[in-house]
């Protein structure tokens, strides 16, 4: 009997490998270009190239082709025909695999605004109640790379708050919130607003 199961569980491992091989070859192929910053302020538009295409790594909607840093494979290549790496193992040309799809973002918006004031305290001098309000807005389209058509295009915006409250003393100064931060959190509400639309859609 025992032979027996461990030639069924081998099978059942066989074949789930062959599940996920063939749900991942079923996925779309999308490269994801760098995003352009389309606002007159300074926006880490790299870092939220790296939050989306983190992001839809993790949804399973496509299986992604690095398009971006591809100098790095080209290095890999080089360095296999140079007779340094062992020829079974090296990487080689005409490998690497086409997209099927293409995204291209914006950053169009990306500022917070901060309201608030303060109020007397005797004695002390006040407490003072600061709402940092982000937001992060994203055009996003995805392009069939076959026919050129666009096949996805929307703007989803993202916003977040903070409040903080801190003791205004005589001397002056009070609390100040981490600007960056709410404006991380917004970015990532927009960058899910996206991902979700995605889902919606019909990829082939």
């Amino acid at each position: 009997m025992k032979p027996l199961k461990l030639c069924v569980k081998g099978m059942l491992v066989v074949l789930f490998c062959l599940a996920a091989t063939v749900g991942a070859e079923a996925r779309p192929r999308l490269s994801v270009r760098a995003f352009d910053n389309k606002t007159s302020g300074n926006v880490p538009a790299s870092a939220i190239t790296e939050m989306m295409t983190t992001e839809l790594y993790n949804s399973g909607l496509f299986s992604l082709m690095e398009r971006e840093k591809l100098d790095y494979v080209a290095e890999e290549i080089r360095l296999g025909q140079s007779g340094l790496m062992d020829p079974s193992t090296a990487p080689e040309l005409g490998k690497i695999k086409s997209a099927q799809y293409t995204m291209t973002g914006a950053v169009t918006e990306y500022f917070y605004n901060a309201s608030g004031g303060v109020a007397p305290i005797p004695r002390v001098g006040g407490a003072a109640l600061i709402s940092n309000t982000a937001y992060v807005t994203l055009d996003i389209r995805i392009v069939d790379t076959t026919t050129g058509e666009v096949v996805y295009a929307a703007a989803e915006q993202g916003a977040s708050n903070q409040t903080l409250g801190g003791a205004v003393t005589r001397y002056g100064g009070f609390a100040s919130g981490k600007i960056g931060g709410i404006l991380a959190s917004a970015t990532r509400r927009s960058v899910e607003k996206h991902v979700e639309s995605m889902r919606r859609y019909q990829w082939e």
